[in-house]
């Protein structure tokens, strides 16, 4: 294993403290996470996209649901996850036809796709936690067809007060007889969720070679939907 690689996972390590709870946790969340607005949504902006058959790819794909979501919507897609966390790859289960897994750090993925191979991607709760994101944009701007699209779904920066009120009980954070060690859980992840604004991850994104043609914001500002279309 690489030393960049162990640094990645070191990081999702402390992230997600209890892995094999978080990822139960992200099973369970599936489907608020993916409702039919969701779905509504991406039929919109990936659909007219879609080759035949479809090629899409889920980066931090987890535990593989979406990869199952996926095949059950669009029967003879080949829908491809990138995952590195042990505790993930371990939750996955055998995954239905046409459904694969490509373990990868997205720190550098230098992922087994040909140049355009590739229609979609989704992105979903997984530039904040990363170091940086460039490689991996790069790289998925390397595997999409030219007009292929990205699917973003993020946390980004918002108020201290803001996520504070959204995250916990701002009467306890305050108290002085809090645990300092609850405190610092409280502001680490704050900086984490807090780690690009809308504005930054358009930046990049127009650097590394995408147009983005939507966004919105959600959760009062802390959570953004963009799309963005490979030039």
């Amino acid at each position: 294993m690489s030393e960049a690689m162990q640094r990645t996972l070191a990081m999702l390590a402390k992230h997600h403290r209890d892995g094999e709870r978080f990822a139960e946790l992200m099973k369970q969340g599936f489907a608020e996470r993916y409702d039919e607005a969701f779905w509504l949504d991406w039929a919109q902006w990936m659909e007219p996209v879609y080759g035949a058959p479809p090629v899409v790819m889920d980066l931090g794909t987890g535990p593989g649901l979406f990869l199952h979501a996926l095949a059950e919507r669009y029967p003879g897609m080949r829908a491809i996850g990138v995952e590195c966390a042990p505790y993930m790859l371990d939750a996955q289960g055998e995954l239905p036809a046409g459904c694969e897994m490509v373990s990868a750090d997205l720190h550098d993925p230098r992922l087994p796709l040909s140049d355009g191979e590739a229609d979609a991607a989704l992105a979903s709760v997984v530039l904040h936690e990363m170091n940086q994101p460039i490689r991996a944009l790069q790289e998925v701007h390397r595997c999409l067809k030219p007009g292929g699209r990205l699917f973003i779904l993020d946390w980004v920066r918002a108020p201290l007060e803001t996520y504070i009120h959204a995250q916990t009980d701002e009467a306890r954070v305050f108290d002085s007889t809090t645990p300092v060690e609850e405190l610092d859980d409280l502001l680490v992840h704050f900086i984490e969720h807090n780690r690009f604004s809308r504005e930054d991850l358009f930046y990049l994104l127009n650097m590394c070679g995408f147009s983005v043609i939507h966004s919105r914001l959600m959760k009062s500002g802390r959570y953004a939907q963009i799309i963005a279309q490979r030039l």
